[in-house]
């Protein structure tokens, strides 16, 4: 990420807060406070660079913004990402720790006109541990393509926070991506989370304590703390290993090494041993499991307690009786 963004710092023109022309590249490299609206025109680019900080009114996004590692964009108005039917792509990209934080409402203009001109999109794609935090309203227009796309690690995750009403075009999908936590704090009408891990509508932590990110105040009513959670997701608790006497030994070994005289047997409150310094354990690989089972998912009948690895998402994922998840660290509660 950090060589891109060096890359492009030769061809970009510093962004103080003049008018943008399309076709034009722009980067904020500092902080700025703006007491304006701002408009990136078709085919501008306006880079936050890493760590860089923007706070402005409005913002009419009808090309890109890019938000570096660690970078953010407050918004004190609205924000609008897409003209409706101008058949030209528009989005924001996050990068890691990445966070927009806006305390006015979210609107799509859908650049297919509803699909009828496909090939362009209007999207935000967020990276690892990066935050959306909506306190007004979130509109989305697409009905034939996502408006969330997740760009992270694999194991990661990113979230997008909807304070207030949430409303789609009837059969919109939020996002596809499994690692998007799509938190709706008051009612949702006409939109699909799709395979986003959804928490809603009127999302509180009890009702999703698995997904709710530390941080997070449970008042809806309550806006900026996106850099606040941001600071909390990759945060890890751990304990002190359980001390004591082994309640049992391993019997069954399979080594390719020189088996020792007391190997398996001197393994601790184990089953099965395997043993060797230059070969891997594979478990069963399939191309893809989507997280709540459907039909021409890769495992047809999953059990609970079952291991696969993910082709498609490049993870190990267990099956807990309702839902497939990507094995990730967290709390070893």
């Amino acid at each position: 990420m950090a060589l891109f963004y060096g890359i492009v710092d030769a061809q970009c023109t510093a962004y103080t807060g003049q008018a943008m022309n399309p076709g034009q590249t722009y980067c904020l490299t500092g902080n700025l406070t703006l007491v304006n609206d701002i408009m990136i025109p078709e085919d501008a680019l306006l880079i936050i660079q890493p760590g860089a900080a923007l706070i402005v009114k409005g913002i009419t996004v009808n090309g890109s913004l890019e938000i570096g590692d660690t970078g953010s964009v407050k918004s004190e108005g609205s924000i609008l990402i897409g003209v409706f039917g101008s058949q030209k792509n528009s989005k924001i990209k996050l990068g890691t720790k990445a966070y927009l934080s806006l305390t006015g409402s979210v609107s799509q203009g859908d650049p297919t006109f509803l699909g009828t001109f496909p090939g362009s999109m209007s999207t935000i794609d967020m990276g690892t541990y990066s935050v959306v935090e909506i306190c007004g309203t979130f509109s989305q227009q697409s009905t034939t393509y996502p408006f969330v796309n997740y760009v992270g690690a694999p194991l990661g995750k990113a979230y997008c926070i909807a304070k207030a009403q949430v409303s789609g075009g009837g059969t919109s999908i939020f996002s596809n991506d499994s690692q998007i936590v799509a938190i709706a704090m008051d009612t949702v009408t006409g939109l699909l989370p799709g395979n986003a891990s959804f928490c809603g509508p009127n999302a509180t932590k009890a009702s999703c304590p698995t997904l709710w990110p530390d941080g997070l105040p449970e008042d809806k009513f309550a806006c900026g703390f996106a850099d606040e959670i941001v600071h909390e997701l990759d945060d890890y608790c751990t304990k002190p290993a359980t001390l004591g006497t082994p309640d049992g030994f391993t019997k069954m070994g399979i080594t390719i090494q020189q088996k020792t005289t007391a190997w398996p047997e001197n393994v601790p409150n184990g089953f099965l041993a395997l043993e060797s310094k230059t070969k891997g354990f594979v478990i069963t690989r399939v191309q893809h499991v989507s997280q709540t089972p459907q039909l021409g998912d890769a495992v047809a009948e999953p059990k609970e307690g079952m291991l696969v690895y993910d082709i498609q998402d490049h993870c190990v994922k267990l099956y807990n009786g309702t839902q497939w998840k990507c094995i990730e660290r967290s709390c070893n509660d």
